[in-house]
């Protein structure tokens, strides 16, 4: 009997002593698991943060870009502001004058004819030039001044010949860009005469065939 319970008293207690080494063994498991975490989450603040430093530089960086750019814009438009400023501030000192009508042929088309007519807008670029004081009064020109004679003896040779050296469709293509070149091509005229051109404008243009 005694041989029995002995044995039975060790059946018992054999299923705790392997219950306390499992214990033992998973304890340092634990503690690496929890090592582990612990590693994971500080990995992941110190990202966190340093993605969320350079989102806010690049939050920066485009608001100074878009601060730049409106401010661009605002010194254009004042520019611009200025400048039409200045254009009608100098208006009492425009003259207008008109060239008549110009007759010609296009390039390569003697049976068809071009009437033109054009506007011009200057000033004088030495108001205290004595030859000039009766060029211009109250911003109408005299059409029967001497300089005004000589130059507009070039002006209608220099659109002829401009004229002639497009093509009837080349004229009807080019022309809201014809007042920008008669500009350019006259400008040099109008200095040589001690005058500035400041705009050209299209009184007539009509192609006859």
């Amino acid at each position: 009997m005694a041989e029995e319970k002995q044995q039975g008293e060790e059946v018992v207690h054999e299923p705790l002593k392997k219950e306390k080494k499992s214990l033992g063994v998973s304890l340092p498991l634990m503690i690496g698991a929890a090592a582990g975490i612990l590693v994971i989450i500080v990995l992941g603040v110190i990202l966190g943060v340093f993605f969320a430093s350079k989102f806010m530089g690049v939050q920066q960086s485009g608001g100074a870009e878009q601060k730049g750019k409106t401010e661009n814009v605002s010194k254009s438009k004042e520019n611009a502001e200025g400048e039409d400023e200045d254009y009608l501030a100098k208006l009492e000192d425009i003259a207008l004058m008109e060239t008549g009508r110009i007759t010609t042929n296009p390039k390569g088309a003697a049976s068809v004819f071009v009437v033109v007519n054009f506007g011009f807008e200057f000033r004088l670029m030495d108001k205290e030039n004595d030859e000039y004081k009766t060029l211009v009064k109250e911003g109408a020109v005299n059409m029967e001044h001497p300089i005004i004679k000589k130059m507009m003896a070039r002006i209608r040779s220099t659109l002829n010949n401009m004229i002639a050296s497009y093509t009837k469709e080349e004229l009807l293509e080019k022309r809201p860009e014809i007042p920008e070149l008669v500009k350019k091509e006259l400008r040099p005229v109008f200095r040589d005469y001690e005058l500035q051109l400041v705009n050209v404008t299209i009184q007539e243009f009509i192609i006859q065939e």
